[in-house]
């Protein structure tokens, strides 16, 4: 059961134990993100945080981010978050270096490169429009509950060990324009906390942006506790072996058409068409 929040939660005696495995572990998750530049999912569509298509309150939630993963996909003609449909190709990693398709877009003979360094579609004014990439880089990222906010954002509930061991863990994927928001938060962390995202209580919200229609923005709480961290390690082992789902190729025939002529397409040279065979 979800206790209460008091001042004494803050950085102690207690977490010296874990002091300097979380202190690597800070290194490792801001490495990656320098490097950089399935199951349940949460969606942010139109801006709406929420999870199993039930809105979330106050748009924002204190989670614990378990794992993460880089993950590029492309799909076939325009991307549109409101029109289901598979992609083409996809890959996860934790190394931008070794980032290549994953196994069942090879077998699927849609692989747009041997690897996505060197790819075409992950280089700039790529895009159907714009100077952006065909292939979308972003984050997936692995949460499960610390606790409950209140109305006005501040942690009101911690969750327990038990909470921790038996929450559902649930799966976000960031929109691109949130990277490198995440970022900067890995880095700010592991720079002023010595932590890993796994090591402290996060709070996620998801805020109107003028430019963007929305973002989705990070804020550390505080440190995970002593108390927390076996359990923490125990989810992170589960999310490690969870994270990297694939997405299904199946449907990929009922994707909605390319866009229609007129609306910027660039010309084949400069996007030339998905096909089947060698890269």
């Amino acid at each position: 059961m979800a206790r209460k929040a008091t001042s004494t939660d803050t950085p102690g005696t207690a977490l010296v134990n874990w002091d300097e495995e979380l202190a690597k572990q800070a290194e490792v998750a801001a490495g990656m993100e320098a490097s950089a530049g399935g199951g349940q999912f949460f969606s942010t569509k139109g801006g709406q945080l929420s999870f199993n298509d039930m809105p979330i309150p106050g748009n924002h939630m204190a989670v614990i981010i378990v794992d993460s993963v880089l993950e590029n996909v492309m799909y076939d003609g325009r991307y549109d978050p409101d029109v289901p449909q598979a992609p083409i190709c996809f890959a996860f990693g934790r190394d931008e270096k070794d980032l290549k398709p994953h196994e069942l877009v090879v077998a699927n003979e849609t692989a747009q490169h041997e690897t996505c360094q060197g790819c075409p579609m992950n280089e700039w004014a790529s895009a159907e429009t714009g100077k952006g990439k065909a292939c979308r880089n972003t984050r997936r990222l692995a949460l499960v509950p610390a606790g409950t906010l209140s109305a006005t954002g501040h942690l009101d509930q911690l969750a327990t060990s038990d909470d921790l061991a038996t929450a559902a863990m649930g799966f976000l994927k960031l929109p691109v324009t949130s990277v490198k928001g995440y970022a900067t938060f890995v880095k700010s962390v592991a720079g002023a906390l010595r932590r890993p995202p796994f090591g402290i209580l996060t709070k996620i919200s998801v805020i109107p942006d003028a430019k963007t229609q929305f973002r989705v923005v990070f804020s550390p709480l505080q440190p995970a506790s002593d108390e927390l961290m076996p359990v923490i390690m125990q989810r992170r082992a589960e999310a490690s072996k969870l994270i990297e789902a694939p997405y299904s190729l199946e449907s990929r025939e009922a994707a909605p058409p390319p866009a229609k002529a007129g609306r910027g397409k660039p010309p084949a040279s400069n996007r030339p068409p998905v096909k089947k065979g060698k890269y």
